[in-house]
């Protein structure tokens, strides 16, 4: 259990460094640095970041089985739970909207355009942040 809770904080820190490359990315382009962004790179950094996710969901289910009883009675893991399906649908939502990136200048955007970006950027900063402050908590 000790090399799988190993494996599933690496891959904490895997993702939030693929993230923060592709956020690096982002800030470039919305400050006009970059015009548009290279396609190719966008969809490796959101594939490694569904790898991990993947990862960390499918090491979380095996360490979350054996205390499956005690777990789901806890307020704090549901909350966990709820950031974790908040990661999993925004990023099915940043897969369909990244093509904008690829396509058009940060500038050209209106600002119905631009709203699904922000709330979408906000949203993965806020269940990532949330749920490991309060895996941290829990464990």
């Amino acid at each position: 259990m000790q090399l799988l809770s190993l494996i599933h904080v690496l891959t904490v820190f895997f993702s939030f460094g693929v993230i923060l490359l592709a956020d690096k990315q982002a800030f470039a382009w919305m400050r006009g640095k970059q015009m548009t962004l290279n396609a190719n790179r966008l969809h490796l950094y959101h594939l490694l970041t569904w790898t991990g996710l993947g990862i960390l969901i499918v090491t979380g289910g095996i360490m979350f089985w054996p205390r499956a009883d005690y777990l789901l009675h806890q307020p704090l893991f549901i909350m966990k739970m709820l950031f974790v399906g908040m990661l999993v649908v925004n990023a099915v939502l940043i897969g369909r909207l990244m093509h904008v990136a690829v396509l058009r200048p940060f500038a050209s955007l209106s600002k119905k355009e631009l709203m699904p970006l922000m709330l979408s950027g906000a949203i993965s900063m806020i269940g990532w942040m949330g749920a490991v402050l309060i895996a941290v908590t829990i464990f």
